[in-house]
């Protein structure tokens, strides 16, 4: 092998995020053989293929490495947020004004339809750092079924303190397990899920594929999952 096809491989196989034909982003998530403890942790996600955002914009300094893998009960999720000033207010599931929080949310289209429809099988979750979710799921007429409420399971570590600006904080963990039977399709390899990021600093938006607005199914990047 030459030294310009080794270096070709060695893109090819670390590096998680390539373009589809220069439209869609492309994140590679690799199969499982364990069950991952959804705990806070990040001590399972050694071996994971990773993506990084950050604010463009230049609102927020906030950088998130995002890491994904499946098995065949259920997708995974971690976020590993770099964050200075930890700030939250909402205790309730579902408030309307939790995505103003320092969060993380994923949204998922799991018939990569590419439509702009929020359709029946699409799925969000924002996920605040005091452990709080607001998820939602599309209808029939691309509306938002707010009534709907999912069964992932998720787990958040801050590192600092919350609502103490005068302190430097350095972020926080939230991992993630949601089930193929809610996501209602079947997990097999080479088979491509929609799905977009987001991040909020303390109402400070900002996502991996610069949707606008953030559900929007035809921007979303690709999902590959892979043995």
């Amino acid at each position: 092998m030459g030294i310009l096809s080794a270096l070709l491989f060695c893109f090819i196989i670390f590096h998680p995020v390539i373009a589809t034909n220069g439209q869609y982003k492309e994140f590679v998530c690799l199969y499982t053989q364990h069950p991952v403890v959804v705990d806070g942790n990040l001590d399972e996600w050694h071996n994971a293929f990773f993506v990084d955002i950050e604010d463009e914009v230049g609102e927020t300094d906030n950088t998130v490495l995002i890491y994904a893998m499946w098995d065949v009960q259920n997708l995974y999720f971690a976020f590993d947020v770099r964050d200075k000033d930890l700030q939250a207010r909402q205790t309730a599931q579902d408030h309307s004004e939790l995505y103003l929080d320092d969060m993380v949310e994923f949204l998922l289209d799991p018939l990569n339809d590419k439509d702009s429809c929020w359709a029946q099988d699409d799925i969000i979750y924002h996920i605040n750092i005091l452990g709080q979710k607001k998820d939602d799921r599309g209808t029939a007429n691309c509306l938002t079924n707010a009534q709907w409420d999912g069964d992932a399971k998720f787990a958040v570590k801050t590192n600092g303190s919350v609502n103490e600006p005068a302190d430097i904080d350095t972020g926080y963990i939230v991992e993630v397990s949601i089930s193929w039977g809610e996501i209602r399709i079947k997990p097999l390899a080479g088979r491509s899920i929609g799905v977009n990021f987001g991040n909020g600093d303390d109402g400070r938006l900002f996502d991996w594929v610069n949707a606008k607005p953030f559900r929007s199914p035809y921007a979303f990047g690709n999902l590959v999952l892979s043995e």
